[in-house]
């Protein structure tokens, strides 16, 4: 069965944020249903960072959409704005 790879930079709410803390939240949230398989930090400046979120998830399941994933990253705590950098297919 072919996958969605979809790749998030979602940046903090506040410039505060406990990273590590966010990652968690982000994965938490996310998995069993979607699968996260990394989480990076990009620096934007004057110590602030955002997250670029590489998430995989079936193409062809009606359980599945990107709807979702973005209302459940912005639903999380310490998110302020969610953009799609990247999608594509993963089929094999």
């Amino acid at each position: 069965m072919a996958e969605v790879y979809l790749v998030y930079r979602i940046t903090p709410s506040k410039s505060d944020v406990n990273y590590e803390e966010l990652k968690n939240n982000i994965k938490r949230s996310l998995e069993p249903k979607y699968r996260v398989d990394k989480v990076e930090e990009e620096d934007i400046g004057f110590g602030i960072k955002a997250l670029r979120v590489y998430i995989r998830m079936p193409e062809e399941s009606e359980e599945h959409s990107s709807d979702e994933v973005e209302n459940i990253l912005s639903s999380i705590d310490g998110v302020g704005s969610i953009e799609l950098e990247y999608f594509t297919r993963l089929g094999f």
